[in-house]
């Protein structure tokens, strides 16, 4: 006897969530996002073809300035660059549109 399981999301109900959305720049391989305050790693990950990385995070993030954001160069060409006080977009993740 097999038994399924079947796990339905109901999209009618609203699902706040944050979102970042950072236009990445073409020398950039890495992008990075911590948590400012524990240095908890939220997302590190290589640059998508678009270039355009769309995360969502906790609802925490956006009522709160505690991420930093960077773009980081593999080849050390370039320098670092990281952005401190990130405060998400509250959006609803039912509809958001994640294409990158």
């Amino acid at each position: 006897m097999v038994k399924l399981l079947l796990i339905k999301v109901d999209s009618t109900v609203p699902r706040p969530m944050g979102l970042i959305t950072v236009d990445m720049d073409i020398a950039a391989e890495r992008i990075m996002i911590l948590n400012r305050s524990t240095g908890q790693s939220l997302l590190h990950t290589i640059r998508p073809p678009s270039g355009i990385s769309k995360t969502l995070v906790p609802l925490s993030y956006t009522t709160s300035n505690k991420l930093l954001v960077g773009i980081l160069d593999d080849g050390g060409v370039y320098d670092a660059k990281f952005k401190d006080g990130i405060m998400a977009e509250l959006v609803d993740a039912n509809t958001v549109n994640m294409s990158q």
